[in-house]
């Protein structure tokens, strides 16, 4: 087997092995209540634990340098588009590791319509993933639905899977 077949095959090995290893903790959340939380979005406006329940929410949790973050993006327009009348609130939840946010000016950029937070770094750390992006599905009542780390090869393919977690929920 030529080194060029392989390359694939064992950075894709390494990726799940990682993802794997470290999503004990992320995961262990499903099915207990989401942490309190206290996030602010890009208009001012604050979104808690108690101001979302009886609404499905979406976290994504994503950064400005990561592109696979970047790559779910668009899919998280769709799953809004979507869903968002029917319930659904999309939050990207902004965790540049850094005071000064750029939420805004992405979501600007893009056209995206779906609400964006800023400062989520405690917020993400209370979740325990290992890395980003990394989505959070809260139920109506309050309680951790799915937990999903990183993106398909194709990030389009990210739309049917949260679909099938989302749609029930609804």
């Amino acid at each position: 087997m030529k080194l060029r077949n392989t390359l694939p095959f064992a950075v894709g090995l390494i990726a799940v092995a990682s993802a794997a290893f470290g999503a004990d903790k992320f995961a262990s959340w499903e099915g207990k209540p989401a942490p309190a939380f206290k996030m602010k979005d890009t208009s001012g406006k604050v979104w808690t634990n108690a101001s979302l329940k009886g609404k499905v929410v979406l976290l994504d949790f994503w950064a400005s340098w990561c592109g696979p973050c970047k790559a779910a993006s668009p899919v998280m327009q769709k799953l809004y588009k979507t869903y968002g009348s029917k319930g659904l609130v999309v939050i990207g939840a902004e965790a540049e590791g850094n005071p000064k946010s750029i939420a805004a000016a992405y979501a600007k950029e893009h056209g995206y319509t779906y609400k964006f937070t800023t400062q989520n770094d405690a917020l993400l750390a209370s979740f325990g993933p290992d890395g980003i992006p990394a989505f959070v599905i809260i139920g109506k009542d309050g309680k951790v639905s799915r937990t999903i780390m990183g993106v398909p090869p194709k990030a389009d393919d990210l739309f049917p899977i949260m679909t099938r977690f989302i749609k029930p929920l609804l």
